[in-house]
C-alpha cells in the first residue's frame, strides 16, 4: 500500500524538477534576448503605446462632439471628424455646439486645417472659435470677450492643430442668425 502512494509522489517530484529546470533555461534565454534587443523593444513598446492612446482618445472624442441629433443644423463629415461642412439657422440659441474636432494625439490627415465660414447675426451674440489644447483661438468674434454682437463675418481661418483637444465651436447667447462652415 505504501509503495502505491510512493511511486506517484516520486513521479510528481521528478516531473516538477524537470519543468523547473526547463523553465529556467527558457527564462534565461528570454532575459538574454531582452538584453540584446532592449532598444528595439523600448521603441516598439513606445510606438504601440502611442497608437493605443491615440485610438482611445479618438474613441473618447466621439462623446465630446455634439451629436448630429442635437445640432441646430446639418453636418456632413469629410475625411474624418475634423473636417466637413455645416449649415445651420439659429433662433434665440443659448449654448455651445462642438461642430468638428476630436482629441487625437496625431491626426492621420495632418494638422493643418482651413475653416471657411459665413456667420450672420440678426440678434443676440455669437462666437465661432477653435478650442485647442490648452487655449481657445477666436475664428470670428471679439478677441477680448470671444463674442460678436450684431455683426456679420465672412472669412477663412487657417490653423495648425496641436496634440489633444481640437474643436471648432459655435457659442451663442440669445443668438438668432445662421452659420455656414466648411473645414478642410
Amino acid at each position: 500500500m505504501l509503495k502505491r502512494r510512493f511511486i506517484p509522489a516520486l513521479l510528481l517530484v521528478v516531473t516538477l524538477m524537470f519543468c523547473l529546470t526547463g523553465c529556467s533555461d527558457i527564462g534565461r534565454g528570454l532575459l538574454n534576448e531582452l538584453e540584446d534587443n532592449q532598444e528595439g523593444i523600448k521603441s516598439e513598446l513606445k510606438d504601440g503605446l502611442k497608437a493605443e492612446i491615440n485610438e482611445w482618445m479618438g474613441f473618447a472624442s466621439n462623446y465630446a462632439i455634439t451629436k448630429d441629433k442635437n445640432l441646430k443644423g446639418e453636418r456632413k463629415l469629410g475625411v474624418d471628424e475634423y473636417a466637413g461642412s455645416y449649415e445651420a439657422s439659429y433662433t434665440q440659441f443659448n449654448g455651445k455646439e462642438y461642430i468638428f474636432g476630436g482629441t487625437l494625439l496625431k491626426r492621420e490627415f495632418g494638422t493643418a486645417l482651413k475653416a471657411a465660414y459665413s456667420l450672420k447675426i440678426q440678434s443676440g451674440t455669437a462666437a465661432l472659435y477653435w478650442l485647442g489644447s490648452p487655449d481657445s483661438h477666436i475664428i470670428s468674434g471679439d478677441k477680448e470677450v470671444h463674442m460678436i454682437t450684431k455683426a456679420t463675418a465672412d472669412d477663412v481661418y487657417e490653423f495648425t492643430m496641436t496634440a489633444g483637444d481640437n474643436f471648432i465651436v459655435l457659442e451663442g447667447n440669445d443668438f438668432t442668425g445662421s452659420l455656414s462652415l466648411k473645414v478642410e
